[in-house]
């Protein structure tokens, strides 16, 4: 495995131009190591190396998972029967008089009086 992916360090920080990204990202991919194995022995952080992925593509899509997280997405659900309309909601109840909406305290007085 090729290690020689270093460009300029500035501030402690090692810069790589857009191809040294690219190859690295691909270079990764064909090593058949984790992203944290390749990261750690290349010397560069998962947080570099996932903004190369969203910033240059993945060079094989589909293929690259973080090791113990899924991918992102919809989960799938099941819909057990049909839904059934059961009526209208209730509201509230006061004493005897159920309100299947919101009402007004004046309106309130009025039927208690």
């Amino acid at each position: 495995m090729e290690q020689n992916h270093q460009g300029p360090e500035i501030g402690g920080r090692i810069h790589r131009s857009k191809q040294q990204a690219m190859n690295c990202l691909k270079e990764q991919q064909q090593s058949g190591q984790s992203v944290k194995d390749y990261c750690q022995a290349n010397g560069m952080s998962e947080k570099t190396f996932y903004r190369w992925v969203k910033k240059f593509g993945d060079p094989k899509p589909g293929k690259r998972k973080k090791q113990g997280r899924t991918q992102g997405g919809f989960a799938s659900i099941e819909v057990i029967g049909n839904v059934v309309d059961p009526g209208p909601q209730l509201f509230a109840e006061v004493g005897n008089i159920k309100l299947y909406r919101e009402v007004s305290a004046e309106y309130l007085k009025k039927l208690l009086a």
